[in-house]
């Protein structure tokens, strides 16, 4: 098997704990390099903690390259509405679900994404991916600027390979598999959205991800049609403890914490990794193109904010409608325990 190639990649991330589960993956697997994360507020992790936890979580990895990752404030609210988390789901976020980090990360973060997304593009002589596993409100102010700086759109459109997002569903009555939304999910006994159609990450900025599509840059959806095929389950845990490394401890003490602890095996599911592993790893999933627009109207009585629509007027999206759980769980602990590549070959065998 010939090596891959390394992918340049830039993570927008709301920093909760399967994110976590994404970025450490990415961090050790040698194919990819990470030039730069993003934090956003509009999400799990309020921005200020976010941008402190992604830091501090940088030190686990035990390598100074590593810790000096630019880690760069995003946005604290949507380009629209003001949808949010459960304040219960923010809080544990915000104390990194009381996982501990080795140390206080001392390399400064940054705080004006925009700025240092423009000045990264600019200053490469290679192109990106992104992978977007927060929503789309950082990307989303970007492409808005763009529209009236062509020097930024051309710097975009030049310098960005392709776009991975976590986000969205496809209903049942567009496709089989179907995925209904998954707001009510999260909001317990007493639910104050109505929205039954959107997935969270487009839900709480339907304009942003908007922006994104229209981008005119390649985006891959990793869509909850294809991530509710592997359901996050005790036996993965077990396996995931069984490594006896710094990254896959702190991430057993993140699946153990006391919030997400009663998900596992009944309602958490394998979002953000699966696309952690469509960047290195595209092969494992099916990706279907639709033409898609993004509900944009609010209505608080019967919400469809952020459903996803396919209209052949939209724009082009490759959306992860399947996935083979075998081999995506199999590379995603094996790449944990730093064997990436005997992974791969046996897959590939």
């Amino acid at each position: 098997m010939s090596a891959q190639s390394l992918t340049h990649l830039l993570i927008d991330t709301d920093v909760d704990f399967d994110d976590y589960m994404a970025i450490s993956y990415l961090l050790k697997h040698p194919a990819v390099k990470v030039e730069g994360i993003t934090v956003t507020g509009v999400g799990a992790v309020h921005l200020s903690h976010g941008v402190q936890n992604i830091s501090n979580f940088l030190t686990v990895f035990n390598d100074p390259e590593i810790e000096r990752i630019p880690v760069v404030a995003g946005f604290q609210r949507p380009m629209v509405y003001s949808n949010t988390f459960p304040f219960e789901t923010r809080q544990a976020a915000d104390q990194h679900y009381d996982a501990s980090f080795p140390r206080t990360n001392l390399n400064p973060t940054r705080t004006d994404a925009i700025a240092f997304l423009r000045e990264t593009l600019k200053n490469a002589d290679h192109k990106f991916t992104v992978l977007m596993i927060g929503g789309g409100t950082t990307w989303g102010h970007l492409f808005q600027q763009a529209q009236t700086d062509n020097a930024l759109q051309d710097l975009l459109r030049s310098k960005i390979d392709r776009i991975v997002m976590m986000g969205g569903n496809l209903l049942p009555q567009y496709v089989q598999p179907g995925a209904g939304g998954n707001i009510i999910d999260a909001l317990g006994k007493t639910p104050y959205y109505t929205n039954q159609v959107a997935e969270w990450n487009i839900f709480l900025d339907p304009l942003a991800t908007q922006y994104v599509f229209d981008s005119g840059i390649p985006v891959q959806l990793v869509a909850l049609n294809a991530c509710n095929q592997i359901l996050l389950t005790p036996d993965f845990l077990r396996q995931l403890s069984r490594i006896s490394n710094p990254v896959a401890q702190f991430l057993t003490q993140v699946l153990q914490s006391s919030t997400i602890a009663p998900g596992i095996g009944a309602y958490l599911y394998f979002w953000d990794p699966l696309a952690a592993i469509a960047i290195t790893d595209p092969r494992f999933i099916q990706f279907t193109r639709y033409g898609l627009r993004v509900e944009q109207e609010l209505n608080e009585e019967q919400d469809t904010s952020g459903q996803l629509i396919p209209d052949d007027a939209g724009a082009p999206v490759d959306v992860a409608l399947g996935t083979s759980p075998g081999f995506v769980l199999s590379l995603y602990l094996n790449t944990i325990a730093g064997k990436s590549a005997e992974a791969t070959t046996s897959i590939a065998d």
